[in-house]
C-alpha cells in the first residue's frame, strides 16, 4: 500500500496529541497535588473538571475551527486568507472569554443543587468558577494553536505545550500546599494554576502570531461579519458536537453510577486509562484534518481519499497495540488507580471486565475518530453534529431503558460498544459518499500579502 502521506500525518500528530491531551494533563497535575491536601478537594476535582472540559468543549471546538480554515487557506497559498482565518479564531476568543466570564458564577451554583457533602460542594463550586472564568486564554490557545498547525508549524505548538505544563505543575505544587512562600489556597489554588498556564500558554501564542507579521494587514484583522457568519456555521456544529458527545458519555457515567460505588469507580478507571488511546488518536485525527485541509484548498480532493486510508491504518495500528494491552493487562492497568482501600479488590475485578469493552471498542473507535476529524476538516460539520445528536438521543434513550428494565454493567457497556460501532459505521458510510465534496469551506482568496504571514515566518 502507498503510504506516501504518513511521514507528514506523523510530523504533525505528535504536538497535536499534546495539545488535546492539555486539558486532562493538567487536571491530573492537579489530582496529584490536592490528594497532598484534602479527600473533599480529591473528590470535587473529578465532577468539576468535567463541567470546565463540558462547557469549554464547545468553546475550543468552536474557535479551534480556524484552524481548518487556515489549513485550507495555506494550501491554496492564500496568505492574506491564512492572516484572516486565524484573526476569526481571535475574534471568537474574545466572544467566548466575555461570555465564560458572564456565565461562570451562575453555573457554578449548581453544584450546590447536586447533593455533595456542603465541603465538597464548596470546592467544586470554587474550581469550575475560576476555570470558567478563566476560559478566554485556553481557547485563544486552541484558536492559535491551530494557526501553526494550519500552517504546519507543530514543533512551537510543542514547546508551548511543555512550558505551559512547567508552570501549571510548580504553581499548582506551591498554591495548593502554600510551598515556596506563596499562599495556601487548596483547590483554588489548582484551578489559579491551570488558568496562570493557560494565561502564560495563550501569550506565547499571541507573541509567535504577531512575529509572523499577523498583526501586520489591517485588512485580514478587520471583523468580516459576512465571513464570520460563514465561520460560525461551520464552526458551531463542531462546537456543539465535542459537547454533546463529552455529556453523552457524562450520562452513561451517571447511569453506570446507579448500580453501585464500585461500578462507578470501575468505569471511571477505565476511561481514565482509555485516554492512553484515545488522545493519541485523536492527535492522529486532527493531523489528517490539516493534511485534508491543505488538499481541499489546492484543489486537490482527489488525494483525499488516500490521506483518509493512510491515515486511518495508522491509527487502526495504535488502536490495535493498546486493545491488546488492555485485554491483556487490564488487571495491573486497574490496580494502579484502584487504591488499597476495602473495595480495591472488586474494583480491579469489575475494572477487568469494562476493560475488555474498552479494548474491543478502540478498534471501532479508530474509524469513529479519524474520520469525525477528516469530515469535519473537509466542512461536513453540519451533518455531523445533527446526525451525531441524533445517534446519542437514541443511545441515552436505550441506555434509559435498560437502567429501568434491566440494569447490568455488561447490558449497558455492550450498549455503548454498540453506540461506537454505530457511529464508525454511520461516518464511514458518509465519507464514502462524497457528499463532502460540495462543501466550499472558504470564499475565493483575495488579493495576495507577503509569504510570511502565511508560512509563519518573521518579519525583517
Amino acid at each position: 500500500m502507498n503510504l506516501s502521506h504518513v511521514p507528514r500525518l506523523l510530523k504533525l500528530a505528535g504536538p497535536m496529541i499534546l495539545s488535546t491531551s492539555a486539558i486532562t494533563l493538567m487536571q491530573i497535575i492537579d489530582a496529584i497535588v490536592l490528594s497532598q491536601h484534602s479527600s473533599e478537594a480529591v473528590a470535587a476535582i473529578g465532577p468539576a473538571g468535567m463541567a470546565v472540559i463540558l462547557f469549554q468543549g464547545f468553546l475550543f471546538g468552536t474557535a479551534g475551527y480556524a484552524g481548518t480554515f487556515v489549513a485550507h487557506s495555506h494550501g491554496r497559498g492564500d496568505a492574506r486568507g491564512v492572516c484572516s482565518s486565524a484573526w476569526l479564531g481571535i475574534h471568537c476568543s474574545l466572544a467566548s472569554g466575555v461570555l465564560a466570564l458572564a456565565t461562570a458564577w451562575p453555573l457554578a451554583q449548581l453544584f450546590h443543587l447536586a447533593g455533595h457533602e456542603p465541603l465538597v460542594a464548596a470546592n467544586e463550586t470554587s474550581y469550575f468558577f475560576i476555570c470558567m472564568a478563566g476560559s478566554f486564554f485556553p481557547v485563544l490557545g486552541s484558536a492559535l494553536g491551530g494557526w501553526l498547525s494550519g500552517i504546519g508549524r507543530p514543533a512551537q505548538v510543542t514547546g508551548v505545550t511543555f512550558l505551559s505544563f512547567a508552570v501549571n505543575a510548580v504553581l499548582a505544587w506551591g498554591l495548593v500546599l502554600g510551598e515556596w512562600g506563596m499562599p495556601r489556597l487548596g483547590i483554588a489554588g489548582a484551578a489559579l494554576a491551570t488558568v496562570a498556564a493557560q494565561a502564560v500558554a495563550a501569550l506565547l501564542y499571541v507573541v509567535l502570531f504577531l512575529k509572523a507579521g499577523g498583526y501586520a494587514d489591517r485588512v485580514a484583522r478587520r471583523l468580516d461579519w459576512t465571513e464570520m457568519r460563514r465561520f460560525l456555521s461551520l464552526a458551531t456544529p463542531m462546537g456543539l458536537r465535542i459537547s454533546g458527545e463529552l455529556a453523552a458519555w457524562t450520562l452513561f457515567l451517571v447511569v453506570v453510577g446507579r448500580l453501585g460505588t464500585v461500578e462507578l469507580a470501575a468505569c471511571s478507571i477505565a476511561f481514565r486509562i482509555n485516554g492512553m488511546a484515545f488522545f493519541p488518536a485523536l492527535g492522529l485525527g486532527q493531523a489528517a484534518g490539516v493534511l485534508v485541509g491543505h488538499a481541499r484548498g489546492a484543489g486537490r480532493d482527489d488525494d483525499i481519499p488516500a490521506i483518509t486510508a493512510q491515515s486511518l491504518v495508522v491509527c487502526e495500528l495504535w488502536m490495535l497495540a493498546m486493545a491488546v494491552l488492555f485485554a491483556i493487562a487490564s488487571a495491573p492497568l486497574m490496580a494502579v488507580f484502584a487504591g488499597s482501600g476495602a473495595d480495591a479488590a472488586r474494583i480491579v475485578e469489575t475494572g477487568s471486565l469494562v476493560m475488555k469493552f474498552v479494548a474491543f471498542y478502540c478498534l471501532f473507535d479508530a474509524v469513529n475518530v479519524m474520520l469525525g476529524c477528516v469530515l469535519a476538516s473537509a466542512g461536513d460539520t453540519q451533518w455531523i453534529a445533527r446526525t451525531f445528536f441524533v445517534c446519542s438521543a437514541v443511545f441515552l434513550c436505550l441506555l434509559w431503558l435498560i437502567d429501568r428494565i434491566a440494569p447490568s454493567l455488561v447490558a449497558e457497556w455492550t450498549l455503548a460498544t454498540g453506540f461506537v460501532f454505530a457511529t464508525a459505521l454511520i461516518w464511514s458510510l458518509r465519507f464514502r459518499a462524497g457528499e463532502w465534496r460540495k462543501i466550499e469551506v472558504i470564499a475565493d482568496a483575495e488579493a495576495p500579502v507577503p509569504a510570511h504571514i502565511a508560512s509563519g515566518e518573521a518579519t525583517t
